[in-house]
């Protein structure tokens, strides 16, 4: 049975193996040890592992502690999980987190309370307790004189009154046995309440706290610590952490309880899934929106890159880019204006050629087109010295062929001179 549901306990009754504080000082041990344990619970003793939070790390959902898991090559990543209800057979598990993320900030924090200002500060706080525990000692061992006086003060009635005196004997005996009970309880309250005070430090130990100030972030960084050491130095400053996390804001916030009781709330950013970190935010797609209105997909990219703005991948923009954001965005695009010109299917039928004729002084550059899209049609403008230039071109070419009408050909002509 628990020790608390003991009905009968007589310690130190017969010798044995160990004495009674080591038996207790053992059971605690195994107690922390234990790491399929319930609900709370101090923590686990410093493992070997990376995993700078083994045993410190507290369920926000469920109460339960997190255990480390190793992935990876040679266990480099480095997970924190609360699997209690999978063991349960009670569904998934509350929730797993990366732990390089958690470890980092923790070391960060660390460092930086054990700075030697912050020491300064807290040898000072502690100063300050002393003071205080000490006034504390002064009133109980005040309390504990009255009751001392006071059964004194009951022996000596009790011894002066006349044996013959029955009733009353009796009555100043309950009083003295009533005194003596109230100084023996006084005397056992002021024992627990001395178990639970923190001896006072030596002027040694405060200097030594100093000197561990300066040289904390060069050890702690050192090759030749190993993890094991940074979990106990860990286990010195803290309780436990209680890890809550939260999707929505992607972070996850560690409650931080100090060995001497004081709770900090420290914030750590998670990273974004994939899809969450290749997503385009709501500015960028309203941006492309509006540029697209007037803009082709290629014009879009050139303005983005000299911007200076980059995918989410970190690449420059290319018109293949926009035009899956536009996709998958449902972003039209923009009607295409037909520029000042004609068609090679139109330009052939105003002189009366053939269309090759119109591709040939395209290749030979006498005219030049253009094509909004890379299917669309081609679009040539002519200035007035190109067109009489081609028509005299097609009125003296004989090798052109004329499928025309006679009086087709005397209209260019006439124009031609």
């Amino acid at each position: 049975m628990p020790l608390a549901e003991w009905q009968v306990n007589l310690p130190n009754q017969h010798p044995g193996y160990i004495t009674w504080e080591q038996y207790l000082a053992n059971q605690q041990s195994l107690a922390q040890n234990q790491t399929n344990g319930g609900l709370g619970g101090a923590s686990s003793a410093a493992r070997e592992g990376p995993a700078l939070l083994q045993g410190l790390l507290v369920c926000g959902q469920c109460g339960r502690r997190l255990s480390p898991r190793y992935g990876g090559e040679g266990g480099s990543t480095i997970w924190y999980e609360c699997n209690w209800r999978r063991r349960e057979l009670a569904g998934k598990s509350c929730w797993s987190v990366r732990g390089d993320l958690l470890d980092e900030a923790v070391a960060r924090r660390i460092l930086s309370a054990l700075v030697p200002a912050q020491v300064e500060i807290a040898l000072a706080a502690v100063a300050e307790l002393e003071q205080r525990d000490q006034a504390l000692d002064h009133q109980w061992q005040l309390k504990i004189q009255r009751a001392e006086y006071e059964g004194q003060l009951a022996q000596r009635r009790f011894e002066e009154v006349d044996p013959a005196n029955r009733l009353v004997a009796a009555t100043l005996e309950q009083r003295w046995e009533h005194a003596l009970q109230e100084l023996e309880g006084l005397r056992q309250q002021h024992r627990q309440y001395q178990e639970k005070q923190t001896p006072p430090w030596s002027p040694e130990q405060q200097t030594q706290v100093r000197l561990l100030a300066n040289d904390l972030p060069q050890l702690w960084h050192s090759a030749t610590t190993t993890a094991k050491d940074r979990k106990r130095i860990l286990r010195v400053l803290l309780k436990d952490i209680t890890l809550e996390k939260q999707p929505a804001t992607h972070q996850a916030i560690l409650h931080l309880r100090w060995q001497g009781g004081a709770t900090e709330d420290l914030v750590v950013p998670l990273p974004l899934k994939a899809a969450d970190r290749w997503r385009y935010p709501d500015a960028f797609v309203k941006q492309v929106r509006q540029l697209a209105r007037e803009q082709t997909d290629q014009q879009i990219a050139t303005v983005l890159n000299q911007q200076g703005q980059r995918s989410s991948k970190g690449q420059a923009f290319t018109a293949g880019m926009i035009a899956w954001v536009r996709h998958k965005h449902d972003i039209p695009a923009p009607a295409p204006q037909p520029p000042a010109g004609l068609t090679v299917r139109q330009l052939a039928r105003k002189f009366a050629v053939s269309v090759h004729v119109i591709y040939y002084w395209l290749g030979k550059g006498l005219i030049a087109g253009q094509r909004l899209r890379p299917e669309g049609p081609m679009w040539i403008a002519l200035t007035e010295q190109q067109d009489h230039d081609l028509r005299a071109w097609v009125i003296n070419s004989k090798r052109i062929a004329k499928p025309v009408a006679p009086e087709v050909l005397k209209e260019i002509a006439s124009c031609a001179v």
